[in-house]
């Protein structure tokens, strides 16, 4: 393997200042230094200051009819990387985006403009004269094998270069890592006057590509390159605002990603032992989440939707193996062997630990759960469809699944008119929270929480999506388990602890699994009844309140208004459906009759106490 470097402007870096700083941040890193054999840079920097140079630009050689599937790979890797940064302290993904394009842009020009007046021609020269373009490219190509794997690195304007090169290199050449470090490629002065670089990525040449930036790098204008390049991908470090390649070169996160190929590490051994290593809940309820996912994989009778979908499930499962990995590491004790088979890549059978009681309430967390989210696909009935296969997987009858999913409809149902369970993307309560829309499952379960009796959810979700995060393996159900009531804190603005809990998402939930084990002939939670109005209450006396100041049409007003409408259907469907507790119930009932508006479940209550 060969790492090819292209440097910015000025004199083409003669004293390689660029592999010092490499060789800083590899030792920093515990590795050792490059290979000098090993290192490519041409330089370039007397084409873009001598007259009369120029050359055809050489042909393109990636033309995929179809780069679908390659793109999916290439999303796979991308997520890899995020992994191996994730480690790195000082790095964060990028989000500078508080800046409109439309403010950044004068900056941006205004900062290349205040470079030293050769080195603004040199970007301009080859930005817009194809002939130097097409010398510099050739030039480059010449000292480049005709196959084989590489790492190319681009600064400054070798990124620009870097990024043109991609698609005319030889067509056995494949670049395992693509690095660029304060680039200028994004710049609308860099793009003036010439085609747009790079008109379709080759993703099934380039394995993933990682843009860094100091957002106090005036050449980078602080922002990063996805905005101008789908293929990129930013990260933004902290190098003290320098320009120079030695300093982004001498990060840490960089020189990892260098050394990640040329030092691969042994696969991380995991600990065995004589004595059997019993899954604890957490590992259990996560391997049902993958079980549930490739079931639903399998219901999808489109092809090309059921391959989407098993490419975006393929980069959740390799983050929970990462996830698994990290945490034998740290840990150095033994695991599962459950665990051991799914870093193999096998997917080891659900273990039948749960009682039917319980599985009613892991279903019911499964079906409103998008595994593979961030991604969204309109997955149609598979969701349902997968409900009764996982039942039947976990030792139990396909009814029962069915069961859960007509109990999920009804509930529903009472609170849209329209009705039926949204399959194919997670519900959202009225007050606009979906708590399991925001990643795949990840709840954690607290102690119990002091008002109301209940449980309080806390923690977050740990993001299994492309970049996953290091942490425990999140508890999937509880949130439906018994006692497992609402989640602390407010929906809506502040964090008083007189606020009231506002997810009704939770509540829906709850309502769900309570109502799917009365279908099932099972116990049910009449206390969750109570719950109900203690939170109706709340969000009551929150409006009232807020009512007196506020503007009719208040955001937060709207809110809490709409998750109380929720929290009353959900009270009106418990009474309907008989879950309430029965002294509720018969109250409720005699009312009724004063009324002379019984509906059939009040006759069947009033009559009951009669009798008793």
């Amino acid at each position: 393997m060969k790492i090819v470097f292209l440097h910015g402007i000025g004199d083409g870096d003669p004293k390689s200042s660029w592999l010092d700083g490499l060789d800083r941040g590899l030792a920093q890193a515990g590795f050792g230094a490059v290979n000098r054999d090993m290192v490519i840079a041409p330089h370039y920097s007397s084409f873009l200051t001598t007259n009369g140079i120029g050359a055809k630009l050489p042909p393109v050689t990636y033309k995929p009819r179809d780069d679908s599937a390659s793109r999916r790979g290439f999303e796979r890797r991308q997520a890899k990387v995020q992994r191996i940064l994730g480690l790195e302290g000082g790095v964060r993904t990028f989000g500078f985006h508080r800046v409109p394009g439309q403010v950044l842009a004068p900056l941006q020009q205004a900062a290349i403009g205040a470079l030293p007046l050769f080195d603004l021609q040199q970007v301009r020269k080859y930005v817009q004269e194809e002939p130097v373009r097409g010398a510099i490219l050739r030039h480059i190509l010449d000292h480049l094998p005709t196959s084989g794997e590489i790492i190319l690195i681009g600064h400054s304007l070798g990124s620009v270069i870097a990024i043109d090169l991609l698609d005319h290199l030889p067509e056995n050449v494949h670049v395992r890592r693509f690095i660029t470090i304060g680039s200028p490629a994004n710049v609308q002065a860099v793009h003036d006057g010439s085609e747009r670089l790079l008109k379709k990525f080759p993703y099934g040449r380039v394995d993933d590509w990682s843009n860094f930036l100091d957002v106090g790098d005036v050449v980078t204008g602080g922002r990063g390159l996805a905005t101008t390049f789908p293929g990129a991908q930013d990260f933004v470090i902290d190098n003290g605002a320098s320009h120079a390649s030695g300093a982004y070169l001498g990060h840490r996160a960089l020189a990892m990603l260098v050394a990640d190929l040329l030092y691969p590490s042994k696969e991380i051994a995991i600990r065995t032992s004589d004595i059997a290593v019993r899954l604890n809940d957490n590992e259990a309820s996560v391997l049902l989440m993958l079980h549930y996912a490739h079931a639903v994989h399998r219901n999808l009778k489109d092809k090309a939707l059921a391959e989407r979908y098993r490419h975006a499930l393929d980069i959740v499962q390799d983050n929970i193996v990462a996830q698994v990995e990290q945490a034998a590491s740290v840990s150095g004790q033994p695991v599962a062997v459950e665990l051991q088979q799914l870093v193999n890549g096998q997917l080891p059978m659900i273990p039948h630990r749960w009682e039917v009681h319980e599985v009613v309430g892991e279903l019911v967390v499964l079906a409103l759960t998008n595994i593979i989210d961030p991604y969204e696909l309109e997955i149609g009935n598979a969701p349902r469809d997968a409900l009764a296969d996982i039942a039947v997987e976990l030792g139990f009858v396909r009814q029962l699944g069915k069961t859960v999913s007509t109990a999920l409809e009804e509930v529903q149902k009472c609170l849209d008119s329209r009705g039926g369970v949204p399959w194919g993307r997670v519900i959202t309560a009225a007050v606009g929270l979906a708590l399991v829309a925001a990643g795949p499952v990840g709840l954690v379960l607290a102690a119990p929480a002091a008002a109301a009796g209940g449980a309080a959810i806390v923690g977050g979700l740990a993001a299994f999506g492309p970049g996953g995060m290091i942490g425990g393996l999140g508890m999937l159900g509880g949130l439906a388990g018994a006692g497992a009531a609402v989640a602390a804190g407010a929906a809506v603005g502040g964090s008083a602890p007189d606020q009231p809990i506002t997810d009704s998402t939770t509540l829906i939930l709850r309502v769900s699994t309570e109502h799917a084990r009365k279908m099932l002939g099972l116990p049910h939670d009449e206390a969750l009844w109570y719950q109900l109005a203690d939170v109706e209450t709340k969000l009551s006396a929150r409006i009232n309140r807020l009512t007196a100041f506020s503007d009719p049409k208040s955001g937060k007003l709207a809110q809490l208004q709409a998750a109380k409408s929720t929290i009353t259907k959900l009270m009106a469907f418990m009474l309907d459906r008989g879950l309430a507790p029965r002294a509720i119930e018969a109250a409720t009932g005699e009312k009724s009759l004063g009324a002379k508006e019984l509906s059939p479940v009040g006759k069947e209550l009033i009559d009951f106490t009669a009798l008793a």
